[in-house]
């Protein structure tokens, strides 16, 4: 048997073939536990669980090694992508009577708190300019919550050897707006003409939960986008992230203001 992995996550390898052995977050024990059959039934795929318990510190679970995971080019897939996030966001939080583990309720919205501590990491010349533009109106997201994934970003995608397609990072799961899951899959710093294309892969999909018009899911897509900026900058700020994040923080840094400067006329046709 030969064990390989970085931490928290161990490929096993052995005669009878491969799985993975994972720690598991709080929120995604409770998804594989509870929730992934019901994603399942929807038929999108999840990774198989074949154990999964905890010791005296933590959770842990064993499950699925899958057959391959996406490569660039991701645009390729995204149809494919966008048409899973339709079907996972037909589950509404207000209709699934389950006597499943409680998920966490992410309204997509900065507190001054976030902005504060977000801020904080811009130099003082810069600093003032930034917290203008955050304290700003942006487009309210609804507050009907749907299920997203939370990071269907294209590096968390597997494929069987069927060719179905495989999500399998639900650390960040929970009931939120579907605008959340499709900011995360635009990636980077993202134009608005990406963002436009993956709203309209999304709104073509026969799930997705419109009737909003494509422009109001674009303003609030990018506006999902800056939240979660502003969050990931807030959670270094609190030593809530590994060196991991460092590079994401410097491209923040380096392009935030600008990107805000750029998107902003996207989303001022719908400010309350």
């Amino acid at each position: 048997m030969a064990l390989t992995g970085g931490p928290g996550v161990i490929l096993i390898s052995g005669p009878s073939g491969r799985a993975i052995a994972k720690y598991p977050v709080r929120q995604e024990a409770a998804f594989y536990r509870s929730w992934a059959p019901l994603v399942r039934q929807h038929g999108l795929g999840v990774p198989e669980v074949y154990a999964q318990g905890e010791n005296s510190t933590r959770a842990w679970i064993l499950m699925e090694a899958l057959d391959a995971t996406l490569t660039p080019p991701y645009r390729d897939r995204l149809p494919d992508m966008a048409a899973y996030l339709a079907q996972l966001h037909a589950m509404q939080r207000d209709r699934v009577r389950s006597t499943a583990d409680p998920l966490s309720v992410r309204p997509v919205a900065l507190s001054l708190q976030d902005i504060d501590d977000a801020a904080a990491l811009w130099t003082e010349e810069v600093r003032e300019y930034l917290v203008h533009l955050l304290h700003l109106s942006w487009p309210a997201l609804p507050t009907e919550m749907r299920l997203v994934s939370g990071d269907p970003n294209p590096t968390n995608w597997g494929v069987r050897a069927s060719g179905q397609l495989v999500l399998f990072d639900w650390s960040e799961v929970a009931w939120s707006h579907p605008a959340y899951d499709l900011a995360v899959l635009c990636g980077g710093l993202p134009e608005v003409a990406l963002v436009e294309e993956v709203v309209d892969v999304y709104l073509e999909s026969a799930d997705a939960p419109s009737p909003q018009s494509r422009a109001q899911w674009v303003a609030w897509v990018i506006t999902a986008r800056l939240v979660a900026f502003v969050w990931f900058a807030a959670w270094w700020s609190r030593g809530q992230l590994t060196e991991a994040a460092r590079p994401g923080l410097t491209m923040l840094q380096d392009g935030l203001i600008d990107w805000i400067d750029t998107v902003r006329s996207a989303t001022t046709a719908f400010l309350p």
